[in-house]
């Protein structure tokens, strides 16, 4: 009885992780391979050249002591071939709590601009086309676990794993090609004082299965959806609204926020923003630009009946873009 308990939990969770094959993270606008392999290449500010990016979110759970229960490392690195191709590269890993369940992602991505200024001749409009193909890895190790049956006064926890558990679960990893597609649309007005893009991307695609003791879950397609702008409110304020949503099976995440750059004399620009993710937490945002350099921190508030697991979240994150092939019409901002 206990073990079928065991398998219908680690099914449930999976269910709950394949929703983020593409790892959950507050600042996904900060790794955009991650987010649509379309955006290879696309570059929001006139800095075009070869950009590398870094992740780390460290969710704090309330039920160990140990912070950082739940660990997200992500990287991704891309440029521009041409006017039309892009190719790049990302990877990632998503821990829970002890290591128990660990996912694994390497993924080769490349694009290519259908419409960009050769096609449309005033360079407004951009429509990309995206496809990552790459592996994706899943462990799980059950040896963590601890059962009713190890109960012991003497044991400092009150459990002593060397009394035999009865349990026949045993450790699983398996690695399976993954293959992702996405589309994305940008266009330019009011002078260049506003951009507005737009991105849809499926996941998954080859819909790779997990394998938990012998049982096999499918992954379904993820699907996401991301749109947002940049608007110059004057020489020094540009406001970048965004959104993201997500769906997976029956699983849903909205994700809703902007933030704020400041144009300082040194060309510095201090980064504010706040976020909402939906029946989950608020999100507020702090950073800085220094001309291709970007270093931003977040940290995730939740409000939801996840609190009595997880009551906040830290994610950092790191974005370079060299300076070469700087674009000739004016940037956003």
């Amino acid at each position: 009885m206990k073990t079928k308990f065991f398998i219908v939990l680690i099914q449930l969770f999976l269910l709950k992780e394949a929703f983020s094959q593409d790892f959950h993270l507050a600042q996904f606008d900060a790794n955009p391979l991650n987010l649509n392999p379309a955006m290879t290449g696309e570059r929001l500010t006139d800095y075009t050249g070869v950009q590398f990016n870094c992740n780390y979110r460290d969710q704090i759970a309330n039920f160990t002591s140990a912070p950082g229960s739940y660990k997200t490392i992500a990287e991704g690195l891309d440029v521009p071939i041409n006017s039309k191709f892009s190719i790049g590269q990302y990877f990632g890993n998503n821990k829970s709590v002890g290591n128990v369940f660990s996912v694994t992602n390497f993924m080769i991505s490349g694009s290519y601009k259908v419409i960009d200024k050769s096609v449309d001749g005033s360079g407004r409009h951009n429509l990309s086309v995206g496809l990552q193909m790459g592996v994706l890895n899943n462990s799980f190790n059950p040896q963590g676990f601890t059962y009713d049956s190890q109960y012991s006064a003497a044991a400092a926890d009150g459990f002593d794993r060397n009394i035999p558990s009865g349990e026949n679960l045993t450790r699983t990893n398996t690695t399976q090609f993954s293959s992702n597609f996405g589309l994305y649309y940008r266009v330019k007005m009011l002078d260049n004082k506003l951009t507005i893009f737009s991105g849809f991307a499926m996941n998954n695609i080859t819909k790779s299965k997990e394998m938990i003791n012998g049982i096999h879950a499918p992954m379904l397609i993820h699907y996401n959806l991301n749109a947002g702008a940049i608007y110059k409110l004057d020489e020094r304020l540009t406001l970048m609204p965004q959104i993201l949503f997500m769906e997976q099976n029956k699983a849903k995440e909205l994700n809703i926020g902007s933030l704020l750059y400041y144009k300082m004399a040194n060309a510095q620009e201090p980064i504010i923003g706040i976020s909402w993710r939906n029946k989950n937490a608020f999100i507020f945002h702090l950073g800085l630009r220094i001309k291709g350099n970007t270093f931003r921190a977040s940290y995730c508030v939740v409000n939801s009946y996840l609190a009595t697991y997880q009551n906040r979240g830290l994610e950092f994150s790191f974005v370079h873009t060299s300076a070469k092939k700087l674009r000739k019409v004016d940037a956003p901002f």
